[in-house]
């Protein structure tokens, strides 16, 4: 996705190595060719996070490669954009299986491989500002992207989730840190959102305008560093300070 795709760019800058996946293999293939990434920094490996299996698959292969794996980006994550007055039961378990289920068996993996390994880790959840505000439905104009309740649900839910296992995953033996980031409205250049939408969301943001993709790049490889080492169940909002009105 949007962020995705910038976060591996800037691992790969910062000279990390990176097992990116998704559950389209060929997404993933085009990015590496498209930016001509050393293939020795990154592997990609398809897998559905929905699926245990799939993701213990995923984590074993990037082991096997590097040796070790230090750090976790929760980013898979889908959202709706139909009246909830038309929810089908299926969108509604799709979102929450992808947001929360698939979160949860990614950290249940890296949990179990740091207690066995006794190695440090640290984990950054990908929540939103729609997990602490709802949408204003005001704003959505032309922009036929008006976001769910469902979608607002399950990166609440990731918040709390992030909370419960910055405490129990260490209690449990977990050398871990884990914090969320919850950025809001980002622009994106590529696909740019309706111009209405843009000035009316921007009018709701004290700085004024929406966010750019590569301001949400900064902190969270901050929370995934050791410059962020006595922080922990912590969500930083990115969002220019709406959530602050």
């Amino acid at each position: 996705g949007q962020l995705g795709q910038v976060l591996i760019k800037e691992l790969l800058m910062s000279n990390a190595k990176v097992v990116a996946v998704d559950n389209s293999e060929e997404k993933l293939e085009e990015l590496v060719s498209k930016n001509n990434f050393d293939e020795s920094n990154i592997t990609i490996i398809k897998a559905d996070v929905k699926n245990i299996i799939e993701v213990q698959n995923a984590f074993e292969k990037g082991i096997k490669l590097y040796g070790y794996i230090n750090g976790l980006i929760n980013n898979a994550a889908i959202s709706i954009f139909d009246s909830w007055q038309t929810r089908k039961e299926s969108e509604f378990d799709l979102v929450t299986q992808v947001n929360l289920k698939g979160s949860f068996n990614c950290m249940k993996e890296f949990f179990n491989y740091l207690i066995k390994t006794k190695r440090e880790g640290s984990v950054v959840n990908v929540a939103s500002h729609y997990g602490i505000i709802s949408p204003n439905p005001t704003i959505y104009t032309d922009c036929n992207r008006k976001n769910s309740e469902v979608y607002g649900a399950t990166k609440a839910g990731l918040i709390q989730m992030t909370k419960y296992f910055a405490i129990n995953a260490i209690i449990d033996g977990a050398k871990v840190r884990v914090n969320a980031i919850a950025p809001g409205g980002i622009r994106n250049p590529d696909d740019p959102q309706g111009a209405d939408f843009q000035k009316r969301y921007s009018s709701l943001c004290p700085m004024g305008r929406m966010g750019e993709q590569e301001e949400i790049v900064g902190p969270v490889l901050f929370l995934l560093s050791s410059m962020s080492s006595y922080i922990n169940g912590h969500t930083l909002v990115i969002d220019g300070g709406m959530t602050s009105w």
